[in-house]
């Protein structure tokens, strides 16, 4: 079973991955979720409209709650880091 909540330090999974067998693989269920906020992000969308999107697209989080504006931040200023760290870009 994917545990995508907890990894094996102690803290949360990011959002788009999850734990298996002590790996972290992508998941690509929250992929579609994350490419959608990184596409709302390039149009010039900002955290707490891109929140207040998903919410209002029934979009559920990974907890089944509605989307944290902190939340979605966390999803693009990680994917800005791994595109400077790769080089490259996203899409």
């Amino acid at each position: 079973m994917i545990d995508r909540t907890k990894n094996k330090r102690g803290g949360h999974t990011p959002y788009g991955y999850a734990y298996f067998d002590g790996q972290l693989l992508i998941d690509p269920k929250e992929q579609i979720i994350v490419r959608k906020t990184l596409k709302l992000n390039q149009l010039g969308l900002l955290g707490n409209a891109i929140a207040r999107q998903l919410n209002n697209q029934k979009i559920p989080s990974r907890n089944g709650k509605s989307w944290c504006p902190s939340v979605v931040r966390k999803i693009i200023k990680r994917n800005k880091s791994s595109q400077k760290k790769s080089g490259g870009s996203n899409e």
